[in-house]
């Protein structure tokens, strides 16, 4: 059996690991708004969100009997939110493939503001996001943010797909 199989093997260690990279992720974006002073985008804000509640769901799914249904459940739920999150990336990243004149901005759809507003103002205007979803002046080892975010939501899909195939294989 190889490193990475005996990895996937342990859905608990599989969760301490991604539920790690995730609070990591979002501590490295309050980091970069914070201390470097690169304003976030509501697409983001988003990802953010994203990742702050995959790493709880992770966090749960470590501490939860390992195989369990619940585990099993929660796994699930991380697949569905990394999908959601992989999409808001993704088209983030279609967003900056054009010149900033020519893309609309992202702020307002939303499906228009989730059909003109409320839900609190669909939380405060995704609390008061004031960067340009299509800016690509900040990045990480020649990415932009979201070219990066792609990536490691792309890297979650491959790891969790692995692990419901294997346990597939394994029943």
């Amino acid at each position: 059996m190889n490193a990475l199989s005996r990895f996937l093997a342990s859905p608990s260690r599989v969760a301490i690991v991604m539920g790690s990279a995730c609070t990591g992720l979002v501590v490295a974006s309050f980091y970069v708004q914070h201390v470097l002073g690169v304003e976030p985008c509501p697409l983001c804000i988003i990802q953010r969100f994203t990742y702050l509640i995959l790493a709880i769901v992770f966090l749960g799914a470590a501490l939860v009997p390992s195989h369990s249904a619940l585990q099993r459940g929660l796994f699930g739920l991380a697949a569905v939110l990394t999908l959601v999150g992989l999409g808001v990336a993704g088209y983030q990243t279609y967003l900056q493939l054009f010149p900033p004149a020519m893309t609309a901005s992202c702020s307002a759809s939303l499906s228009y503001m989730l059909e003109t507003l409320s839900i609190t103002d669909v939380l405060a205007r995704l609390l008061d996001a004031k960067g340009d979803c299509s800016d690509t002046s900040f990045k990480i080892l020649g990415l932009t943010l979201a070219q990066a975010s792609v990536l490691i939501f792309t890297a979650f899909v491959l790891t969790l797909g692995a692990m419901f195939v294997r346990r597939r294989v394994a029943d």
